[in-house]
C-alpha cells in the first residue's frame, strides 16, 4: 500500500480524488492522509483516510509535525499544495529522505525563483520569454513619466491575494505605506488569461503541457476553463527544461494570449494548480505518472489529451457531525 500524504489540503477534495482513480487503475492500494492546520474546517480531509491537526508551515514545529507523521505512518509521498510551504519543503527535503519520504516539489533554486515574482520576471527575460513589463519601486522612482495604470502584487503572493490597479503615484505610495511588504509593478495585459499545467519526467523533460483558458476565476481559483491547444505556450513549457535545471514533476504557469497570437508569462507555480482537475480529465494524467513512478513502472507519459474540454465548477458541500 502507498501511502500519500496531502499537506494544507484545505479544499482540495478533486486532487485527493484523482488520486484516488489513478490507484485504482494501476491496481494499487492507497491511504490518503491529510494535514492542515484547521482539519475540522478542511473538505479535503472529511473525504481521507487519516487526517492531522497541524501547525502554520512557517512555524519551527512543522517540519518536525510533518516528519513525525511520515515516520509513523511510512508515508511513501508528500503532495504539497499551497506556496508558502514549498521552500520549506525544498530546503528539508534531505530529512524526509532519511525516513523513505520523496516529497513532490522542485529544487530549492527552482522555489524560490517562482516564488518571488520579480526574480521571475527577470529570469524569464533574460531567456527570452516574453513577459510583461515589470519593474520595482526604486525603478519606477527614476522614471520621468510612470505609464499608469499598473497591476500591483506582492512580490511573494499567491491565489490573487494582494493585487490591485494602481492609477496614480498617490494611490503608489498609499499602497506602500499602508502594506510592509514588497512589490512588483507590471503592465495591464490585454487578451485571454490561461494556465498551463506541465509535467516534467525525471531526465528534466517537458512531457506534457495542457493549456487552459480562465474564462472566470473567483478567488484566484479557476471556476469555468476550456482545454486549448497554444503552440507558444508549448514551446515555453519545453524552453524551461533548459532556463531551469533539475525541473521536474508538476509545475504550472500563467500568462496572456492576445488576439495576434502574441503571448506573455507573468507567473510560475511549483505545484499542483488549483485547476489540475481539467488537466486530468482531458487525458494529462499527472497523478497516475506519479504512482507510476512510485511503482518503479515507466510511466505511460504522453501529450495526447483532448482539446475543447471544458470545465464548469460550481458548489458542493461535504457534511460531517459535530461531536459535543
Amino acid at each position: 500500500m502507498f501511502k500519500i500524504l496531502f499537506s494544507s489540503v484545505g479544499r482540495r477534495v478533486a486532487l485527493l480524488e484523482l488520486f484516488r482513480k489513478a490507484a485504482k487503475e494501476l491496481d494499487v492500494d492507497v491511504k490518503i492522509i491529510a494535514a492542515d492546520m484547521v482539519p475540522a474546517w478542511s473538505p479535503a480531509c472529511q473525504v481521507a483516510d487519516v487526517i492531522y491537526e497541524v501547525p502554520k508551515c512557517t512555524s519551527v514545529d512543522f517540519v518536525p509535525k510533518m516528519l513525525a507523521i511520515c515516520r509513523k505512518h511510512n508515508v511513501n509521498l508528500i503532495i504539497p499544495t499551497i506556496d508558502t510551504e514549498l521552500l520549506i519543503y525544498a530546503e528539508n527535503r534531505h530529512l524526509f529522505a532519511q525516513i523513505g519520504t520523496e516529497i513532490h516539489v522542485g529544487d530549492r533554486q527552482f522555489v524560490a525563483i517562482a516564488r518571488d515574482k520579480e526574480a521571475t520576471f527577470r529570469i524569464l527575460k533574460d531567456n527570452n520569454i516574453p513577459v510583461p513589463a515589470s519593474w520595482n519601486v526604486s525603478d519606477l522612482e527614476k522614471m520621468k513619466k510612470i505609464p499608469f495604470p499598473l497591476l500591483m502584487k506582492p512580490k511573494d503572493g499567491s491565489c490573487s491575494k494582494g493585487i490591485s490597479i494602481i492609477s496614480s503615484i498617490v494611490e503608489l505610495y498609499e499602497r506602500i505605506d499602508n502594506k510592509g511588504e514588497e512589490w512588483l509593478l507590471q503592465e495591464l495585459c490585454s487578451g485571454q488569461e490561461y494556465t498551463v499545467n506541465c509535467f516534467y519526467d525525471r531526465d528534466g523533460t517537458c512531457v506534457a503541457s495542457i493549456p487552459h483558458f480562465r474564462k472566470f476565476v473567483r478567488d484566484g481559483e479557476v471556476c469555468f476553463a476550456e482545454t486549448e491547444r497554444v503552440p507558444e505556450f508549448t514551446a515555453i513549457a519545453n524552453k524551461f527544461s533548459h532556463v531551469f535545471k533539475d525541473i521536474r514533476g508538476v509545475i504550472c504557469f500563467q500568462g496572456f494570449k492576445r488576439d495576434d497570437g502574441n503571448v506573455k508569462v507573468f507567473e510560475i507555480n511549483g505545484r499542483f494548480g488549483g485547476g489540475y482537475p481539467i488537466c486530468d480529465y482531458a487525458g494529462g494524467t499527472f497523478a497516475r505518472w506519479i504512482l507510476q513512478e512510485l511503482l518503479g513502472e515507466t510511466p505511460d507519459y504522453n501529450d495526447n489529451w483532448v482539446e475543447g474540454i471544458r470545465m464548469l465548477r460550481y458548489d458542493a458541500a461535504v457534511f460531517t457531525k459535530v461531536s459535543k
